[in-house]
């Protein structure tokens, strides 16, 4: 039997008079990839970050490996430690170097000492293909390079799931496929992942659940196969009919 390692219920969120998030459900199990799609201004982003409780909710609850983190008394600072953030921009400290960037949560969060975060910043570099530019500044680095530094940065403080907010959305075409295979890989070492996401070549392929989200429910969710494949919900159908159809220009949102 799959061990649930994500459960979110009855999740409520709010910015003022907008309701965003207006009761959702999720379960997520150990080692699963779950990709998050749908149209601009849906709450998918939203959803992502009130797992980490970057933003916080307005109702729900949400547990992570057992541990409650809508519980007021939850040492928040502690649980975030396990969940890493990979976000649309790179978010790299521009003053450091690639391992700095590494190794500076790594000591203060962790209280490793300098040797050992280096050690696992080259591991992790070395996982994402960037070990030689350990010593780089980010400013010298593609987007997409930036990115993998990015990813590494998170998996060097020993997440145990991952949250990806649109992490190709600001890349070049070309450069969005290297940060996939990182992607791919960590899918393939079994790491739990919530992936919000445009690209539904990926999500088709990687993704053991795919959501549909809109207007702040989920509409469908299921099997990749299904929800992309054959998708029962009419909203669902026409939000995949524009983002697939090869006439359309944008980057990728159909809104």
């Amino acid at each position: 039997m799959s061990e649930v390692f994500v459960e979110i219920s009855g999740l409520k969120k709010s910015f003022g008079t907008l309701d965003v998030l207006k009761g959702i459900d999720v379960t997520v199990n150990r080692g699963d990839v779950v990709c998050i799609i749908g149209p601009s201004g849906s709450g998918k982003s939203t959803l992502l970050r009130c797992v980490n409780l970057l933003e916080e909710p307005n109702g729900g609850k949400i547990v992570v490996n057992g541990v409650e983190l809508t519980d007021p008394d939850v040492d928040i600072d502690k649980a975030r430690t396990k969940i890493g953030m990979v976000f649309q921009s790179f978010n790299l400290f521009s003053h450091l170097s690639v391992l700095n960037n590494l190794t500076v949560a790594q000591r203060k969060v962790l209280k490793r000492g300098e040797k050992e975060a280096q050690q696992v910043a080259l591991r992790n570099l070395e996982r994402v293909g960037l070990k030689e530019k350990a010593n780089a500044m980010p400013a010298q680095l593609s987007g997409g390079q930036q990115q993998r530094v990015a990813i590494a940065r998170a998996l060097s403080m020993d997440p145990e799931v991952m949250l990806f907010d649109e992490p190709t959305s600001a890349l070049d075409p070309e450069l969005v496929g290297d940060v996939l295979g990182v992607m791919r890989q960590l899918a393939d070492e079994g790491m739990t992942m919530l992936v919000v996401t445009h690209e539904m070549q990926f999500a088709r392929e990687v993704a053991d659940k795919v959501i549909f989200m809109d207007g702040g429910y989920i509409v469908e969710e299921g099997p990749a196969a299904e929800v992309i494949g054959n998708p029962q919900e009419e909203r669902t159908r026409t939000f995949l009919r524009r983002v697939l159809d090869p006439t359309h220009h944008g980057p990728g949102d159909p809104e």
